[in-house]
């Protein structure tokens, strides 16, 4: 394991000072005192109380209040819809909906585990269950629960410490190190497409540094978390770990990979981000290889041929990872609109591929290419089974949306009247091609998108990896309370009526969201 991005350098102008400075930035310190730092005045008072309850509940766990606390927000995707593990640059921001957790050192050699929810599971047993994660990084993560997303974040920390320090051969005695009591307070909803499971990790990642008195920048945590998940199933591309940390209030932020960098970008006034939730879980980490991950190997496998069509050398060809070394090695010819559409056309055919023809036009198995994956070979197995590999409209989705992010990070700093539609019309164009082209949408994303349209957005799309969990709408200001009303009345109650959905699950399911404060540890 290097620990390095897999994607080159986007080469983009480079980033002011100010947010030059903020790369290098460690996580910060923030009193409790100042929550307002991360909520909106309307919040303040209930989350002093929830913080209250979480430091209170440590408390009746252990015996002892917490040493300090740890904070790390969700977020949402304006625009960039599965093109970070492409290498190419996404436009998310930071949301209030987030991840806390409380933490204390202890003296036995264990990691200490638990949920203030009390949440069942459809047999009465605790969604979140109280557990114990071994202190040595070596041990294997489990998989199918979410402590493992914990112990993930755990491993992640230590075995980047292990490896930025290599060179020291003294060896560590496991067992003889003190654990940590983590007791966790998570509000960004499982399957809703706002990052939740980076949150999470992220705000493991930055307790365990906190308590081991470790210290590493923004962009380090970002990649050793994005790394890290890979232990639960998921081949993340770093956007969501990236802007928990790199988040900012009252901006976007343009996030580009290898090596990460963030630039802010302001939003427009007169305008806001509505998040609705369709109910429908989108759980990247549940069957990934009929899912994220198999999108992850079509645009891989896409990447491959198309560099072999271009000329590139077999054995260069196959080291090829992503979309975006391909399009550096093109030029800047055949671009129509920033898509090299007619090198995708002469060099890909829009039917699915299948395995034997793979094979032949890469000259080695599949299982070869990707041997030591287990993940990419699953993923690989199900594209097999279920009608071959849909290479053509991945790099088609990819090279689009990839030129989209751009669009609308321009449209932000537009000065002209129709700006607010402009800007809709791009995040719609955005759905419509996640939809057809990635095929990454459900029924009920595409509902919502339709609605939030007929009742006046400028425009609608699916957020986080789709397949489920919430749509972005874009709407004037002076329409916020109605469009919200006319959503609710029009999808929730409908939804509700018809026995699909349960009152429980309205909780936060459709509002508006302004850019937030990163990651942060928490002074009691």
């Amino acid at each position: 394991r290097t620990h390095r991005g897999n994607n080159e350098s986007m080469n983009l102008e480079v980033a002011n000072v100010a947010d030059k400075v903020r790369m290098q930035d460690t996580v910060p310190n923030v009193p409790i005192r100042q929550l307002e730092v991360f909520y909106d005045f309307s919040e303040l008072d209930a989350q002093k109380k929830r913080y209250a309850n979480l430091v209170e509940k440590f408390k009746e766990l252990h015996g002892t209040e917490p040493g300090f606390l740890t904070r790390a927000p969700g977020r949402v995707n304006l625009i960039g819809e599965h093109i970070d593990y492409e290498g190419y640059s996404v436009l998310p921001m930071a949301i209030s909906l987030d991840t806390l957790v409380a933490v204390r050192a202890r003296s036995e050699a264990q990691i200490h585990v638990a949920n203030i929810s009390t949440e069942v599971d459809e047999n009465g047993n605790l969604k979140y269950e109280t557990g114990v994660i071994p202190i040595d990084p070596r041990a294997e993560v489990p998989r199918g629960s979410w402590l493992s997303y914990v112990h993930a974040a755990y491993k992640g920390v230590l075995e980047y410490f292990l490896w930025k320090h290599r060179d020291n051969k003294k060896e560590i005695l496991w067992p003889r190190q003190k654990g940590m009591s983590l007791l966790i307070d998570g509000r960004v909803p499982q399957g809703s497409g706002l990052s939740s499971s980076s949150a999470l990790v992220c705000a493991v990642a930055i307790a365990v540094m906190q308590i081991k008195q470790m210290s590493f920048t923004k962009a380090e945590i970002a990649e050793f978390c994005r790394e890290c998940e890979k232990y639960v199933g998921t081949q993340s591309g770093g956007m969501d770990q990236a802007i928990s940390l790199m988040g900012e209030r009252g901006f976007a932020k343009l996030i580009d990979f290898g090596p990460v960098k963030a630039h802010s970008v302001p939003l427009p006034l007169g305008g806001i981000f509505i998040i609705a939730n369709t109910i429908v879980a989108s759980l990247k980490a549940d069957k990934p290889e009929s899912k994220y991950n198999l999108r992850v190997v079509e645009c891989t496998l896409a990447s491959m041929v198309l560099a072999l069509g271009l000329g590139m050398p077999r054995e260069e060809a196959l080291g090829i990872k992503t979309l975006k070394q391909v399009q550096e090695k093109m030029g800047d010819g055949g671009k129509e609109n920033g898509v090299p559409s007619g090198v995708l056309e002469s060099k890909l055919h829009p039917e699915p591929y299948q395995r034997e023809e793979l094979e032949g036009l890469l000259g080695t198995s599949l299982d070869d290419l990707f041997e030591g994956n287990a993940d990419f070979q699953n993923a690989m197995r199900y594209g097999a089974e279920n009608g071959g590999y849909q290479l053509y409209n991945r790099a088609l989705h990819v090279f689009s949306e990839a030129e989209r992010v751009y669009r609308l990070r321009s449209l932000c700093t537009d000065e002209s009247k129709d700006k607010f539609a402009k800007i809709g019309a791009v995040m719609t164009e955005s759905h419509r091609s996640c939809q057809k082209l990635y095929e990454c949408s459900s029924p009920e994303l595409d509902e919502l998108v339709r609605l939030a349209i007929e009742n006046g957005a400028y425009g609608a799309r699916l957020t986080g990896a789709g397949w489920g969990g919430c749509v972005v709408a874009y709407v004037s200001e002076n329409i916020k309370n109605r469009f919200i009303e006319e959503i609710y009345r029009s999808y929730y109650k409908k939804n509700l009526g018809e026995g699909k959905i349960t009152q429980k699950q309205l909780k936060d399911c459709i509002f508006p969201s302004k850019p937030t404060a990163g990651a942060c540890i928490i002074k009691l």
